[in-house]
């Protein structure tokens, strides 16, 4: 199962690289036809994901990951644009030990998605906001309670995710932005337990959540 997901998501990744190429000679059209409605501009987008799961028992953002993808960008005079992303990112939660109360329990959830963000983005001088979806398709769900290996894990998490996007970025020279986002799930990848208090690291309806921060970089002029 877990294979089969993981070939679906590198096959869109290529997809989604041949597009933003196809892209780039899109946008090098654009400069000589002033006629041109809109402008395309495909490159890549990467970065760090910090992240908590709501309804495991624990706070906080603990865990660690990478993202790493595509993008493409549709605009007109760059107020306003479109962005559409197709990114490999590392979701989860960690929960760290706390000697000073005699606590030295330690362990992990690591969810991997492909997640197709698609935002807009509203310029304000030096600095875009960006609003907008996130459909995702989970790839891996595991988890590491022992600190030896990672596991499937036992929860019964959904094979995809809805989030909403709220992000910020800015221009870093003629090719360059560097971005902050939070993501939250709309819906739960994994629903209330029947016993709540049955389990400490499942509690509740599960939630993703992540703070990542990172750069894009456009092939085309900014």
């Amino acid at each position: 199962m877990i294979l089969n997901r993981t070939k679906i998501g590198l096959g869109g990744i290529c997809f989604a690289l041949s597009l933003a190429f196809t892209a780039v000679d899109l946008s090098a059209q654009t400069d000589y036809s002033e006629g041109q409605a809109f402008r395309f501009n495909g490159g890549f987008i990467g970065g760090v994901t910090t992240s908590q799961i709501h309804g495991d028992g624990i706070g906080g953002f603990n865990k660690m990951g990478v993202n790493a993808g595509v993008t493409l960008e549709i605009g007109r005079n760059g107020k306003k644009n479109i962005q559409l992303g197709i990114v490999y990112n590392q979701k989860g939660s960690k929960k760290p030990p706390n000697p000073r109360a005699g606590d030295y329990e330690t362990w992990r959830y690591r969810f991997t998605y492909i997640d197709i963000p698609i935002t807009v983005s509203y310029n304000y001088q030096f600095f875009d906001l960006l609003l907008g979806l996130q459909p995702s398709v989970l790839l891996a769900a595991e988890e590491d309670f022992y600190g030896v290996a990672w596991d499937p894990t036992g929860l019964p998490i959904k094979d995809y995710d809805l989030c909403g996007v709220f992000g910020i970025r800015t221009q870093y020279g003629d090719h360059s932005h560097l971005f902050g986002r939070v993501t939250q799930s709309i819906l739960a990848i994994a629903p209330r337990p029947d016993n709540p208090s049955g389990t400490v690291r499942w509690n509740n309806r599960m939630l993703n959540m992540t703070v990542e921060i990172g750069f894009t970089y456009l092939f085309g002029n900014l």
